[in-house]
């Protein structure tokens, strides 16, 4: 595994040696940069997918319950309130 090992490295340095300026760039630029950046991407995608899955998840709960059933919850809680205002003498 070590002989194996220092021929790749030995096989290694001598392609550097004889690598063009395009295969550099390429090298460096897709091979590198361009991951760099797919990474940056995903990792943005990710955090607005999280913050959208969030938002819709408050606004599920917040629109949970239907008008017609806030409406009747108004209503009753409306007319609890003149009854003790009633019995206050206030109403």
């Amino acid at each position: 595994m070590k002989d194996a090992q220092r021929r790749l490295d030995e096989s290694l340095l001598a392609r550097y040696e004889t690598l063009t300026e395009d295969e550099i760039r390429t090298l460096t630029v897709e091979d590198k940069w361009f991951a760099a950046l797919e990474t940056a991407v995903e990792e943005e995608i990710s955090r607005v997918a999280q913050k959208l899955a969030n938002r819709v998840a408050e606004l599920a709960e917040r629109y949970a319950d239907p008008l017609p059933q806030i409406e009747r919850e108004v209503a009753e809680l409306r007319a609890k309130v003149a009854a003790h205002l009633a019995r206050m003498g206030f109403g």
